[in-house]
């Protein structure tokens, strides 16, 4: 049963190459950093630097999954970067 949980999770994150935003990245972030407040200080520079780079439903996937991946590292600054990039991205896209 975890194989097929872990290969939707997979298949979910895939990303293109050409739109240069790997949800996997951020995910392997919270997987691979165990120290909360290192946790919290890459996510963030994650979501800033990839704002722009990132499409709505990229930010949806990270929003409905981050108080797991995030763990102790959530945060009001991590919520607001991820709907800050949500609208953003929401407003690249009606162009």
């Amino acid at each position: 049963m975890r194989w097929l949980v872990a290969l939707v999770l997979t298949l979910s994150l895939q990303s293109t190459g050409k739109d240069l935003c790997s949800v996997r990245e951020f995910y392997s972030i919270a997987w691979g950093v165990h120290d909360p407040t290192e946790r919290h200080k890459q996510m963030a520079e994650w979501l800033t630097k990839h704002q722009q780079l990132c499409r709505s439903s990229d930010f949806k996937v990270i929003w409905n999954n981050l108080s797991e991946w995030a763990g102790n590292s959530d945060s009001h600054q991590l919520r607001a970067l991820v709907v800050h990039g949500y609208k953003e991205a929401l407003e690249r896209e009606k162009k």
